[in-house]
């Protein structure tokens, strides 16, 4: 065939799955295909190259490139070494073939393969590229096979560290803390679980020029880009860090997967799919900080018009309607400030309007949270035992019903399938017809579809429960924080108060000012009377 003019495209592509020696590496493509190019009349020659990509994708910046000259008209020939370079997914392999290239009138060619459009393709081709597309799958259930073996038995499935940890340089599977961004890590936690918002955590960061963590990881190999790249903290991060569990130590594995060997899109698995490994690294925050993160990630946080959060937001509920109470006023004035039912605000009679001055709360918070710290101090192995007992029998109450309810469901789904496969079976003979079958069939498939999210949802409780046994450490620990409380703090908040309820006037008076019923439930423990 007479050589046209336009460019000779060299395509070459090398990957790690098809690793079979230097005979498949780019310089090695490279130079069989320029000696094949020279040695029949191919002339104004092109390298398009693609090095480290799968051939089931096509999306690979050198074979676009290629293509959008294709496109353009200025290529005449495509040169290839086998067609698996081409390509592992015989149906795109086939639409380029068989459609692209004859409507552009490029001719192809693919040397070991014998493969060369200007003198027609053989009925075999399309089976060679199943057998290619064959191989990548392979290679991938095998890969797939031994991170799937690796991840299970505690090995980490994941090639880079997490931001706040580097590898070991002796030992690339240990994760050593990276002290420089760990401190950021450490920030971050704390600036969240002590009032302040993501959107304000990454304007911080962001104003403060901390490189955000992908520009740390280059920096650390000399690689920089623009200022704004460098420093901008988007709140994704933020809340990216603030989700990730391996800062209290753990490794947790099979947090993505991929559709398929052909479809390269990241898809998260669902918390049940995880497996985790405690304490398998040093931690950079402790399990406490963290599990009270989760609990205020997981609450639906109104962001105030004014982008400063009331003291006890979040923290205060009305006994009666258990809705959550709002501040009032955010005057320069402390005296004046108050919070407010939200349902008797919202709708008349609902709620009877329970209010509450934030002075007030400060006094009675101050006053029982002291006398904790005074009846911890002065009697340890009573405030232990206090801690143990109302823990442990909430919990165990708690795990004990939802245990049972567990078991119930999974008893009656049995029975289900038992009688699922009774209707079958008198279908069969011929003792009910069609619709009756229809009918019954479609109600048991409905109860079993409840009792299975059901069933969910109490798997989930049971989680939450576990959760509960760290929380009393929390306590334990915030006691040994503090000698005595003289101002109500965010952070004195964090430390001891799960929420508090206002109910009702006793009946008594403060100063001339009627008392409301104050109830205050500590983290763990729930709700002391002091005498």
């Amino acid at each position: 065939m007479v050589q046209t003019g336009k460019i000779t495209a060299l395509y070459c592509r090398f990957s790690a799955d098809d690793m079979r020696g230097e005979s498949d590496s780019i310089a090695h493509q490279k130079a069989i295909l320029t000696d094949y190019a020279n040695n029949h009349g191919l002339t104004n020659q092109r390298y398009y190259v693609d090095d480290g990509v799968s051939g089931t994708t096509f999306e690979r910046d050198g074979f676009k490139a290629m293509l959008r000259d294709i496109e353009n008209g200025i290529v005449g020939t495509v040169v290839v070494k086998d067609m698996s370079r081409f390509g592992r997914n015989y149906l795109m392999v086939g639409q380029y073939l068989e459609l692209v290239f004859p409507e552009y009138g490029v001719r192809f060619i693919a040397i070991s393969d014998n493969v060369d459009s200007a003198e027609g393709m053989s009925d075999m081709i399309p089976f060679s590229n199943i057998m290619n597309e064959w191989y990548a799958r392979d290679i991938s259930r095998k890969e797939r096979a031994v991170i799937q073996n690796r991840g299970n038995n505690g090995g980490r499935t994941t090639n880079l560290a997490v931001y706040g940890y580097r590898k070991d340089p002796n030992d690339k599977t240990k994760w050593l803390v990276d002290e420089t961004a760990a401190i950021i890590v450490k920030r971050i936690f704390d600036m969240y679980v002590n009032g302040t918002g993501i959107l304000e955590i990454s304007r911080v960061l962001t104003a403060e020029k901390i490189p955000r963590p992908t520009a740390h990881m280059k920096f650390k190999t000399g690689v920089r880009c623009d200022d704004f790249e460098e420093y901008f903290w988007h709140p994704s991060s933020v809340r990216n860090i603030l989700r990730r569990q391996e800062y209290c130590g753990d490794t947790v594995n099979f947090r993505t997967t991929r559709l398929s060997y052909k479809s390269h899109k990241i898809v998260w698995n669902p918390k049940e799919k995880l497996k985790i490994f405690e304490n398998t690294h040093e931690a950079i925050i402790s399990r406490e900080v963290y599990e009270r993160a989760q609990e205020m990630l997981g609450e639906p946080r109104k962001v105030p018009r004014t982008g400063e959060r009331a003291l006890y937001y979040d923290y205060l509920y009305c006994e009666e309607c258990k809705h959550t109470m709002r501040i009032r006023n955010r005057a320069a004035n402390a005296d004046q400030k108050s919070y407010f039912c939200t349902l008797a605000h919202k709708k008349r009679g609902a709620c009877d309007l329970h209010n509450i001055a934030e002075v007030v709360l400060n006094d009675y918070v101050m006053e029982q949270i002291n006398k904790l710290l005074i009846f911890a101090k002065s009697d340890r192995d009573g405030f232990e035992k206090m801690l143990k007992d109302k823990c442990d029998g909430s919990i165990l109450a708690e795990t004990g019903t939802t245990e049972a309810r567990i078991e119930q469901i999974k008893a009656r789904l049995s029975e289900i399938d038992v009688y699922v496969q009774g209707l079958f079976e008198s279908k069969i003979r011929g003792e009910i017809d069609g619709d009756m079958f229809c009918t019954f069939s479609e109600k048991y498939r409905t109860e079993k579809s409840e009792l299975n999210t059901e069933l969910e949802k109490l798997f989930l409780t049971l989680q939450n429960i576990k959760k509960k046994t760290s929380k009393s450490a929390v306590l334990g620990t915030s006691v040994n924080k503090y000698d005595t409380i003289s101002e109500v703090t965010s952070e004195v908040l964090r430390d001891f108060i799960e929420h508090i309820e206002v109910g009702e006037y006793t009946g008594e008076r403060k100063f001339r000012k009627k008392v409301r019923k104050i109830r205050i439930f500590f983290i763990g423990i729930g709700e002391v009377h002091f005498d």
